[in-house]
């Protein structure tokens, strides 16, 4: 959590991300000790928003043109999720079942791996399930984000960014898209969209919309449960993509590139949320260069300290010349 979250979306996060937003929030409070100082601070931050709020030129190259659905169940079985599948709008394209929907190696079920790629087949859609992957020796396994459709698996994501202090699995590294017939998408699960790196990676490794399975446990607060959901806006923000995350207890989302929320399905909820989302190519600056804001700050500090001891030295020859000065005059007067 930062400051910066407390802003909400905004036109800077594409720019300088929510830790750069924390950032301006910091030095806007800093500022206030001396009035002039805060109006000139706080003007020229909105005057940058103001810059950053112009529409983007490319927003028209994109369509809003998938139709897609999460299933929002916790603790159920396999069953329950392919009911409420095929229950859905016939129109839909793309499916998201939550993080651990199906909580062991799917793959090395024959039978329920069939079925799986059958309901694809039988709906003509993709789908992204939270499920894991077992090595063979037993013992290590990964939580993985699979996405499928009728031709079997189409790629998969490891979670990298694993929860502290729980059997989650091996972290992945890698943060790259799958390649479906609705285009590239990103698979973050969960704690990686709390991070900033793993959506910018992967929308910078070309995806274009992502599609997150996402475990929030009803033992949550529904507090908690807003506070995880706001991340999902932000990322969204940051890297101008449309964010589909589909959360075991809540909250599920389709938001759009600017973080604003088109579909929800809140916390506590059983169910099924639909929605149309979209797809884009053009990289945000953030997404390009990712966190620049502390290497300018150091930059600025840098170049600052070069400054003041430039002024010191400068300073220092220039009482030494003076002193130099007064000493040769005071020769002057003193010889015949």
């Amino acid at each position: 959590m930062t400051v910066g979250l407390a802003v909400g979306p905004n036109a800077l996060l594409p720019w300088i991300g929510v830790y750069g937003v924390g950032m301006l929030v910091v030095l806007v409070l800093a500022s206030l000790w001396n009035l002039r100082s805060a109006l000139v601070f706080t003007g020229a931050v909105g005057i940058l928003h103001g810059i950053a709020s112009i529409p983007w030129p490319i927003d028209t190259l994109y369509h809003v043109d998938l139709p897609i659905a999460a299933v929002q169940l916790e603790n159920t079985t396999m069953d329950k999720y392919m009911a409420a599948t095929r229950a859905l709008p016939p129109e839909i394209r793309y499916v998201v079942w939550p993080e651990y929907a199906l909580p062991y190696d799917i793959r090395k079920n024959e039978r329920e791996w069939r079925q799986l790629v059958d309901l694809c087949a039988e709906r003509n859609i993709t789908l992204t399930v939270g499920t894991q992957s077992h090595a063979a020796d037993g013992e290590s396994w990964r939580n993985i984000a699979l996405t499928l459709d009728a031709s079997g698996a189409l790629g998969e994501h490891n979670k990298i960014h694993t929860v502290h202090m729980f059997a989650d699995g091996s972290p992945g590294k890698d943060a790259k898209p799958v390649t479906t017939a609705h285009g590239r998408v990103g698979t973050p699960i969960c704690f990686d969209c709390d991070y900033e790196g793993v959506i910018r990676r992967m929308t910078a490794a070309g995806a274009q919309f992502i599609a997150a399975p996402v475990m929030d446990a009803k033992s949550w607060s529904a507090r908690q449960h807003d506070q995880h959901a706001e991340l999902f806006r932000i990322r969204a923000a940051e890297n101008h993509r449309w964010v589909f995350d589909c959360a075991t207890s809540g909250i599920s989302q389709s938001i759009d590139p600017s973080g604003k929320v088109h579909a929800r399905l809140g916390a506590m909820e059983q169910g099924v949320m639909t929605s149309v989302i979209g797809k884009w190519e053009y990289l945000t600056p953030y997404t390009r260069f990712g966190w620049l804001t502390p290497w300018v700050a150091l930059a600025l500090a840098a170049v600052c300290w070069v400054g003041l001891v430039v002024k010191a030295v400068r300073e220092k020859i220039g009482e030494r010349r003076m002193k130099a000065r007064e000493k040769q005059k005071l020769r002057d007067a003193l010889l015949p």
